[in-house]
């Protein structure tokens, strides 16, 4: 097994081609027609030639209620169907959740999740901050009724109010 951190802007064309043979068990897939964020950074895990598990990491800084906060949002999170349940999708996380620490210095790490998802992510240290958010779509502002998990990374005190993306989901 080999993990790699990446630029998005310098992944190859071998690399995209085989991170799209991931996406579609992803989050991704099931919410076809939504327009989502490209990514900053991306996290793949590799057997030999087969990129086996993909995370996604946007940098952004969104609202919660009236204050500004510094987010690597996590997204993408997917390993190929005949790889799954071997730690594959555990390493990239943990790998991702220390670049959200070093070098990345933000705030709070954050993603969407599917309710069956939830516990798995708790596990690893994420919780639950509301039930939806808003995001951008190319119509305008919209609310995006899935889970919105998030980690501390460099802050402990999530602020209270109604979460807005600024931007794109990932």
């Amino acid at each position: 097994m080999r993990i790699e951190v990446k630029s998005a802007k310098e992944l190859s064309t071998f690399e995209k081609a085989r991170q799209d043979c991931v996406v579609t068990s992803s989050l991704y897939y099931f919410l076809n027609g939504t327009k989502w964020a490209p990514a900053d950074w991306t996290v793949m895990v590799w057997e030999d030639e087969d990129l086996v598990t993909n995370v996604h990491i946007v940098e952004r800084t969104i609202k919660v209620g009236e204050q500004a906060v510094r987010l690597g949002g996590i997204g993408n999170v997917a390993t190929k169907v005949e790889w799954r349940k071997r730690g594959y999708a555990r390493s990239a996380l943990s790998t991702a959740q220390n670049f959200l620490r070093d070098p990345l210095n933000v705030d709070f790490g954050m993603m969407i999740a599917t309710e069956p998802m939830v516990p798995r992510y708790e596990k690893l240290g994420w919780r639950v901050a509301a039930r939806s958010m808003l995001v951008d779509q190319p119509d305008g502002k919209t609310s995006l009724g899935y889970p919105v998990m998030i980690l501390p990374v460099c802050r402990q005190d999530w602020p209270e109010g109604e979460i807005d993306l600024c931007g794109l989901p990932w």
